[in-house]
């Protein structure tokens, strides 16, 4: 609001149609607070949904200057998709954006940023300085990839935390068990328990349909039957991504109104699913979800006033100790670290997201990290007594040495 104020352009971009509308709708009720309509910021929803006719005239707004704020999913990475003056650009669910995506989306708006000003307001001298300013980039998640966290070590980005549940989330109490016999029966008998005393339950698969290839991963569909037989007086509804947006809203709709106690899913309701008293998630074939994305899907549970509950069936034993990192927290920057550890924090100049980096024959970035922290703080410091370095002519020869001084005013 502060850089829509400026008379500037703000962008928000997230992973899913399904959240869009939500952050949409959601900017819409607090936008209705503000009782002079003249003063309201007009504010667009672009997804691959929009009509053809929409989406043309959004842009054309976006270009013009005439829409203030957009939100949208990989839409606004488009190539046709031109802003007047973007000046803060905001990444949802980042973890969720590969780097090539990322990439465009910061690096695009601001060339376009530059090129529609130019366009509308010729090369003015005044304008010089404003018009080749970047737009602020602010990344959200609640379980940032290894990467991310890598390039916030680097000082390649600064980090804030938010340490606190939001108002009304209880913590979720996360269960690792073995998915053999007797750990199935352990996990039905606290389903059963949680249905008794009026909960609501999402299983989570890895696949839609059973596969020769993989026969021991549990699917959706085929054990769609199987959990309304053992479970015969509730009600089953079924989630995945090749059914229709109408097919998905119903299931989802018929869920949150309590028509269904068990919605049987695969990772579409990892983000933007939001039903306060669902209160079990129970993962099959957890090993084959990522730490982010487990810590993900716990998040759809806890959302309101009853104790929640999180479990985690895991069909090889090997995978126990990884899983029982979410058991013991349910830190996200501490899960992160946690994957960094265990996935390394991958090619932070191209595109590999994974990784252990072979050229720090001493220091490893996870556990060394805090002495970059340090260093940045420290060269910022240096930077602020002196632009150019004057006053540190021992650190400006080094520096001479290893590189180019063009940036720091030589």
């Amino acid at each position: 609001m502060e850089v829509i104020g400026s008379g500037y352009q703000a962008a928000f971009m997230v992973p899913t149609e399904l959240l869009a509308i939500q952050h949409y709708d959601h900017l819409l009720g607090l936008l209705e607070k503000i009782e002079e309509d003249d003063e309201k910021p007009s504010v667009a929803l672009l997804t691959g949904s929009t009509p053809a006719k929409q989406a043309q005239s959004i842009r054309k707004g976006l270009q013009a200057g005439e829409i203030s704020m957009v939100i949208g999913t990989h839409s606004l990475i488009a190539e046709k998709v031109e802003f007047s003056a973007l000046r803060i650009a905001i990444v949802d669910e980042q973890h969720r954006f590969g780097v090539v995506q990322r990439g465009r989306f910061n690096s695009k708006l601001y060339f376009n940023s530059i090129t529609s000003q130019l366009t509308s307001t010729g090369s003015n001298d005044s304008l010089k300085n404003d018009v080749s300013m970047a737009p602020h980039v602010l990344a959200m998640s609640a379980t940032p990839i290894p990467r991310s966290l890598a390039l916030a070590l680097y000082g390649d980005m600064s980090l804030t935390q938010i340490t606190d549940l939001p108002p009304g989330r209880t913590p979720v109490k996360t269960y690792v068990i073995e998915g053999n016999e007797v750990g199935f029966e352990r996990a039905y008998q606290m389903m059963s328990e949680e249905l008794g005393g009026g909960g609501k339950l999402y299983l989570v698969y890895p696949v839609i349909e059973q596969s020769e290839q993989l026969p021991q991963l549990r699917a959706a569909s085929a054990d769609f039957e199987t959990i309304s037989g053992k479970f015969s007086t509730y009600k089953c509804g079924l989630l995945h991504g090749r059914m229709r947006s109408d097919e998905k809203d119903e299931a989802l709709r018929r869920f949150r109104y309590g028509e269904t106690n068990i919605l049987l899913s695969t990772q579409v309701i990892e983000i933007g699913v939001d039903v306060p008293d669902a209160s079990m998630m129970v993962v099959m074939n957890a090993e084959r979800f990522g730490i982010a994305q487990l810590h993900q899907l716990r998040g759809r549970v806890g959302r309101g006033e009853r104790k929640s509950k999180c479990i985690l069936l895991a069909s090889t034993i090997s995978s126990l100790k990884r899983l029982k990192v979410l058991e013991k927290s349910s830190d996200g920057f501490y899960l992160a670290n946690m994957d960094l550890l265990l996935r390394g924090p991958g090619d932070l100049l191209g595109k590999k997201q994974s990784g252990h980096l072979p050229e720090f024959p001493v220091a490893r970035l996870e556990i060394d990290g805090n002495i970059l922290q340090e260093a940045h703080l420290a060269a910022l410091k240096v930077l602020e007594i002196s632009h150019d370095l004057e006053k540190f002519p021992d650190l400006k020869a080094e520096l001479s040495m290893r590189q180019p001084l063009c940036p720091l005013g030589d």
